[in-house]
């Protein structure tokens, strides 16, 4: 017997919600039963309804000023043990100023990576950033006592972002990228596909300078031939590099993939004890990789 058709057209909207919608769900729950949280506030695709199976997770987080350095050190934590993620969570530093922190984290959820993009920013923050980022509400703690702005809150933003990144972010930041990458070649992004190349290139630069030469690491591209090309060592890591640079700008599956071979040798060469601390959630996320 032919199903009806409001019957047919149900379970087809079944079949083929998005996977974010259900991580969403879940994501949004956990975070609320916390008394710091005051609003959660989901940006992009899924808040335009335009999002696919690749899309982003992206959650503004709203919490009281006076629990905000307290709730940004627990973070990546909660996100690791009760979501799933295989990563530590990369710091953001590009995302747009908007008085809080940023953090992009690489989930497990029904057999695939997802990408969870999280927004941390005082309460008093939230309706400027609703207006910028056209975010829907999703959720509004209705017995928070509202708070002032709290000067402590931005002078923690202003030290945090003024932190040089270590080895273990920099070695992060260039595996989310190379994960961001896919998603940009499946959707024939190209434009994005080169803006976020080039970072993966420069975070590798920056992990090999940060390993190798930490007093002079905020001098980037500037004399790092002769600098770290005085060392056998430092020359294995140009010429590491130098295969990064003369790979396409935009790349392809099998550059990117060849990319990633040489992120991981890279930061086995100069940083083997972060490799060594990362060894598990690297397994993880090669497994999602290949």
């Amino acid at each position: 017997m032919t199903l009806p058709q409001s019957r047919m057209l149900a379970e087809l909207t079944t079949a083929n919600r998005p996977g974010q919608l259900d991580l969403l769900d879940h994501i949004v729950g956990l975070f609320a039963v916390s008394p710091a949280v005051t609003h959660l506030l989901v940006r992009g695709s899924l808040a335009y309804g335009t999002s696919d199976r690749l899309s982003d997770v992206d959650l503004v987080v709203g919490v009281q000023p006076s629990r905000f350095s307290a709730y940004a050190a627990v973070l990546d934590a909660v996100v690791r043990v009760e979501l799933g993620a295989i990563l530590p969570g990369w710091p953001d530093r590009i995302v747009p100023a908007m008085g809080g922190l940023g953090s992009v984290h690489l989930l497990e959820h029904q057999g695939h990576l997802q990408q969870l993009d999280l927004y941390l920013a005082p309460a008093d923050r939230i309706p400027a950033i609703a207006g910028l980022a056209r975010g829907v509400l999703v959720y509004s703690n209705s017995d928070a006592a509202p708070e002032q702005p709290n000067p402590a809150v931005e002078a923690f933003v202003r030290d945090r972002l003024a932190v040089a990144p270590s080895c273990h972010e920099l070695l992060v930041e260039a595996l989310v990228l190379a994960s961001m990458l896919r998603k940009r070649l499946a959707r024939r992004q190209r434009m994005m596909a080169y803006a976020e190349y080039h970072m993966l290139v420069t975070a590798v630069r920056s992990l090999i300078r940060t390993a190798l030469q930490p007093s002079r690491a905020a001098y980037g591209w500037y004399h790092l031939d002769t600098e770290i090309g005085a060392s056998s060592l430092g020359r294995a890591c140009l010429d590491d590099l130098a295969t990064l640079m003369d790979a396409p700008s935009v790349p392809t599956r099998e550059t990117l993939a060849r990319a990633l071979e040489v992120v991981i040798t890279v930061a086995h060469r100069v940083a083997p004890d972060t490799m060594d601390d990362l060894r598990l959630d690297l397994d993880a996320y090669l497994h999602h990789m290949t």
